[in-house]
């Protein structure tokens, strides 16, 4: 059964285009004031009477249904909507920013014990602006920890890892080295990506990248430390710059060293993870229950349900 809806809306994503018959239609992600997002689509967007575009806020009319299995809202009438933050309807991480703020912290004092990093994590972590930031960025424009507080949720995720993994295979892995290029390897994206309305780019993200961007950071933290040492600062730059793990995903290096392998398989890890969770959110998945075909993901997702015995 169509529910029929008549909300404000923030425009997430919006791409325009036209049918077979030439009329024009636009598909959009759209979030309420709550974050949740769904698919929207418009036939005949040229009768609005202004002219849509990300970040704005609207009043959306329209009927919800459902499109190959996934709830999408057909569109009939939007009105922008004035004096309306888009703040309010970004994507927010369901986790407490300060309390995960503050458990990056203890991760960093229980395990880096070496003077240059402790003083390098301490600068970062000092640096009102940087790390204000950081606290507040998604960890990406979409696909994984897509959100406000998603880099920080991401990287907490990540440092938390590598520390098991670091204890688990010990040796001469270094635990420090690796902590600290988890705490780095995507501080770039807080340059990189616009979370003032809907996620978008900057200029210096779309001609830079948040590697290049994060190793620039970094190095200029490292530049400020008498006596850092030269290896280190290399081998946090190597990780920072390998992270991708592959050149064809951008990475001008590959891993060559345990470190920065482990860095890169925890961080696609994490990532993959989160996007499984996203679309079964977005779909509204249950247990036992299939995703459409993931485009990104390049497969069903099977949502098992499977639960240990009590």
């Amino acid at each position: 059964m169509d529910l029929n809806v008549k909300k404000k809306y923030m425009i997430f994503n919006l791409v325009t285009a036209t049918t077979k018959d030439n009329r024009p239609y636009i598909r959009m992600v759209l979030t309420d004031s709550e974050g949740a997002s769904i698919n929207a689509i418009m036939f005949d967007s040229n009768k609005l009477k202004f002219t849509p575009e990300k970040g704005q806020v609207a009043e959306v009319t329209g009927v919800l249904q459902h499109y190959n299995g996934v709830a999408q809202l057909k569109v009939s009438d939007m009105e922008k909507a004035e004096g309306v933050s888009a703040d309010e309807f970004l994507p927010k991480s369901d986790k407490d920013a300060r309390e995960m703020a503050e458990e990056l912290k203890r991760v960093i004092d229980k395990n880096i014990k070496s003077s240059y990093f402790k003083e390098l994590a301490r600068m970062f972590l000092e640096d009102e602006s940087v790390f204000g930031e950081f606290v507040r960025k998604p960890a990406a424009k979409s696909v994984h920890h897509a959100y406000i507080h998603g880099l920080l949720e991401h990287t907490l995720s990540m440092m938390k890892l590598c520390v098991i993994v670091a204890d688990y295979y010990g040796g001469d892995v270094n635990k420090e080295l690796l902590v600290i290029g988890a705490l780095f390897h995507d501080s770039g994206k807080i340059l990189e990506i616009d979370s003032e309305s809907a996620f978008d780019y900057t200029d210096e993200g779309k001609l830079l990248g948040h590697l290049l961007l994060g190793m620039e950071l970094a190095n200029g933290y490292m530049a400020k430390i008498d006596g850092f040492p030269k290896k280190a600062r290399e081998l946090v730059i190597h990780m920072i710059a390998s992270h991708h793990g592959y050149l064809e995903f951008g990475s001008p290096k590959r891993p060559k060293t345990k470190e920065a392998m482990i860095l890169h398989f925890i961080d696609n890890l994490d990532a993959k993870l989160a996007s499984m969770d996203a679309v079964f959110e977005k779909e509204d998945v249950q247990a036992g229950g299939w995703s459409s075909y993931d485009r990104l993901l390049e497969r069903q997702l099977y949502r098992h349900g499977l639960v240990p015995e009590q």
